[in-house]
């Protein structure tokens, strides 16, 4: 039925990503999530992705706040995701939660026994400010541990502070006893003996606390028009809460499908497919969105490259979006 559903409709989640907790050991400049002691409930989680993968889909990944402040549930979940065969795609991780480096390594091995195969990003950037020895560590352990020279990837958030940025990827590659590749104000991956992290430069979008730190109205429309990267995945909130999209506007009330303490991945699907203006975006894309608003009286205050942002702004700012659709 599930996979019947999909066939209707763009928004085609084969993956599930679960936010474990809200907890961090960062408070970086430009994060907008709200640091609370909420945590995903174990039980309800593995009753999720036990139902996901009869539903056909099949990958799984982790963020946070930092999934390895939650280190027992990721490790639950990993177990029981890879009983079922269920893929994993990726850990969202600062790489600077531990304290020692036999933390680090029990933690890890810890992970491994439980039969996590997907990769792990680090979060290197002017933003986050853990430090880059501890990265290195993370990195180093990964790759032994798990034999795998790629296993590690580095996304940077660029869009301001580049010039920073570009200094501690360098400083990083330097710890590592590697080399960047590709150019230089943007290189593509840090190259060592044993390693090959690949690296992804992700859009800054000025919200919240990185609000002052560029102007997003940037004169141009986004040429992205189909929210295919954050988005069309099964976003699980600590809370249960489940969105279509781990970008910067998940928060935002309309964008909620349901909750995973009631709702089945069916039933996501059809609640996403109700809401006229889930449905809008992964069907038509944004641009149809914006043209349909603007003929509605709505104004934007200019331009942006950026639809994420977009995105952001009009689930915050246009009064009663919901009417529109």
């Amino acid at each position: 039925m599930y996979n019947n559903l999909m066939k209707k409709r763009k928004f085609r989640p084969k993956e599930v990503l679960l936010s474990l907790t809200a907890k961090c050991n960062l408070r970086c400049a430009h994060c907008s999530i709200e640091q609370r002691k909420t945590v995903l409930n174990k039980k309800t989680a593995l009753k999720f992705i036990n139902a996901c993968a009869r539903a056909g889909i099949n990958r799984v990944g982790f963020t946070g706040g930092e999934p390895f402040l939650s280190l027992g549930l990721m490790c639950a979940i990993s177990k029981e995701a890879a009983r079922r065969g269920t893929f994993f795609s990726r850990v969202m991780t600062n790489g600077g939660w531990f304290r020692t480096e036999k933390e680090l390594i029990q933690a890890m091995r810890r992970l491994f026994a439980a039969g996590y195969d997907g990769n792990f990003c680090l979060s290197v950037d002017a933003f986050h400010h853990q430090e880059l020895n501890k990265c290195a560590s993370f990195a180093r352990a990964a790759t032994v541990i798990w034999a795998r020279p790629d296993i590690v990837s580095i996304a940077a958030v660029q869009g301001a502070k580049n010039d920073e940025t570009r200094k501690r990827i360098a400083e990083l590659a330097r710890l590592l006893d590697g080399r960047l590749a590709g150019p230089r104000n943007r290189p593509f991956a840090i190259k060592g003996a044993g390693l090959f992290a690949k690296i992804f430069y992700i859009d800054l979008s000025p919200i919240g606390k990185a609000a002052s730190l560029k102007d997003p109205w940037d004169g141009r429309w986004f040429k992205d028009d189909l929210c295919m990267g954050p988005g069309n995945v099964l976003f699980v909130l600590p809370d249960g809460t489940v969105k279509p999209c781990c970008g910067y506007a998940s928060d935002a009330d309309i964008l909620t499908i349901g909750s995973i303490k009631r709702d089945s991945p069916e039933q996501l699907l059809k609640n996403a497919r109700k809401n006229l203006f889930i449905s809008s975006i992964f069907s038509s894309g944004f641009h149809p969105v914006r043209k349909r608003l603007e003929r509605a009286g709505v104004r934007f205050p200019g331009k942006t490259t950026n639809h994420c942002f977009f995105c952001h702004y009009i689930t915050r700012c246009v009064p009663q979006l919901k009417a529109f659709f």
